[in-house]
């Protein structure tokens, strides 16, 4: 309780100092809706999340972008589809050959 005074209603002195405030200084800064992040982070956030529904909620929302960072982007190659396919068909052809091998050296020895 030391740190609060009370004004003495006697004095003429002010306690309060009166400044002029240019216009630019009265403008406050309005709340934004939009977030400076570093390119690294936004790429994490989108590599690690479930980002689908996202999308589809702000699909239409507009992105700014850096013209150099934009031209990288749309330089980049894309991604190839994981060849899912193959991996199925060696394993059993592996295993049929396998059983094909142990078939015949259990026959014949």
């Amino acid at each position: 309780m030391h740190d609060i005074k009370i004004p003495d209603p006697h004095s003429k002195k002010s306690t309060f100092e009166v400044s002029q405030v240019t216009p630019a200084e009265a403008k406050a800064p309005e709340p934004g809706e939009k977030v400076k992040v570093k390119f690294e982070k936004f790429v994490q956030l989108v590599a690690t999340h479930d980002f689908e529904e996202v999308m589809k909620g702000h699909a239409n929302e507009d992105i700014i972008l850096s013209t150099n960072l934009l031209t990288d982007l749309a330089n980049a190659h894309e991604e190839e589809p994981p060849q899912g396919r193959k991996t199925p068909i060696i394993f059993i052809v592996g295993i049929i050959i396998g059983v094909a091998v142990a078939y015949l050296v259990i026959r014949f020895l």
